[in-house]
């Protein structure tokens, strides 16, 4: 009679063993056909999740000392969490201000060094494994996978680690030198756009105009829709003097790069933030009252889940919604005050995607 092992009783591979199978699958993704770039990042972490037995990997751009995660995989396809969601968090930066090529935690509760960093005290992620991207000499990124749970990292999974890191780092490389090119060309069409409009900014305030909207919102959009990331869009109305647009500039200039003020002609007057909740939101027009005086504002969320959004990327129904806040909170006398009107599908994008609170520049 053939006995069946239990799990308890399964040995581990030999590390002669693991290495032969890692490397062979690690094998079978070099020689894989993608027909899109994106297709190799997902079967690379995709690998990393599966073979290192963590619950995420994930591929982190770094822009101006900033961590913007661009892929991920998790165990199982769950939704990301803030660990995946807000890379600054979790142990990114000790990666590229190591001196050790990889960084290995297996169990940050055992080290005093990890025990009290808001990765391990704010997020689930006891056990962290991750290399530095690089683009020639320089670091363009992180790759990195981390577990909610102690995990005892082998030689073999480090090893595994760096192939695919230097496999992603030349795959991202590439897709940098693309989103380089496809810049030149938005730049192209912005010059093309100022010879046939006229101009991509307002005489009167100097602002950004309709036109400029158009070609901004089709260059963010795309990848907003893709991490279902909500955008405020707030609305307002101010007769346009020499010390309205005095202050107007300014409000433009503090504003993070992201976000953008639109002169809609005719006296209205648009803010976009990316990436913010209503109660972000709030902070940024408080500051703006303060230089424009208590105005009615209309406000609502562009929401890539509702399906009124989810193909309006010139933002037509979330600028309506906006324009009927503002004629709500006008009827009503609430100056100083705004009215938000929330798509159907808003509080579902915000739970599962937690809020980034966006604020001018002190």
């Amino acid at each position: 009679m053939k006995t069946v092992s239990s799990p308890s009783q399964l040995k581990s591979p030999s590390p002669r063993h693991e290495k032969a199978l890692l490397f062979k699958l690690f094998k079978h993704l070099v020689e894989r056909e993608f027909s899109d770039p994106t297709q190799l990042f997902e079967a690379g972490l995709r690998l990393l999740v599966t073979q290192l037995r963590v619950q995420s990997a994930v591929m982190i751009r770094t822009i101006d000392q900033e961590f913007e995660a661009i892929w991920w995989a998790t165990q199982g396809d769950r939704p990301p969490g803030p660990e995946v969601l807000e890379p600054h968090r979790t142990f990114c930066s000790r990666v590229l201000d190591g001196t050790t090529r990889t960084l290995v935690i297996r169990d940050a509760l055992a080290d005093p060094d990890c025990r009290e960093l808001p990765a391990h005290r704010d997020l689930p992620v006891r056990a962290y494994i991750g290399v530095p991207l690089r683009r020639s000499d320089t670091f363009i990124g992180v790759l990195c996978a981390q577990s909610s749970r102690a995990r005892a990292f082998t030689r073999n999974h480090v090893i595994l680690m760096n192939l695919v890191g230097n496999l992603l780092s030349k795959a991202m490389e590439i897709e940098l030198l693309k989103q380089e090119l496809h810049n030149t060309r938005e730049a192209l069409d912005l010059t093309v756009s100022a010879m046939q409009d006229g101009a991509l900014e307002t005489a009167a305030t100097r602002l950004p105009s309709r036109g400029f909207l158009e070609v901004w919102l089709r260059a963010y959009l795309f990848l907003a829709r893709r991490r279902s990331e909500s955008m405020a869009v707030a609305v307002w109305t101010v007769p346009v003097t020499r010390e309205v647009c005095r202050h107007l500039r300014k409000i433009a200039e503090q504003a993070r790069g992201e976000d953008l003020l639109v002169d809609l002609g005719r006296e209205h007057f648009a803010l976009l933030l990316p990436r913010t909740d209503p109660a972000g939101a709030e902070i940024v027009l408080d500051r703006v009252r303060r230089m424009l005086g208590p105005l009615p504002m209309g406000a609502t969320l562009w929401d890539p889940q509702d399906p009124a959004d989810q193909d309006d990327l010139s933002i037509r129904n979330a600028l309506q919604r906006a324009s009927e806040g503002l004629r709500r909170c006008r009827a009503r006398d609430s100056a100083g005050r705004t009215e938000w009107i929330l798509p159907e599908g808003a509080g579902r994008s915000q739970a599962q995607d937690p809020p980034h609170p966006r604020r001018l520049r002190r």
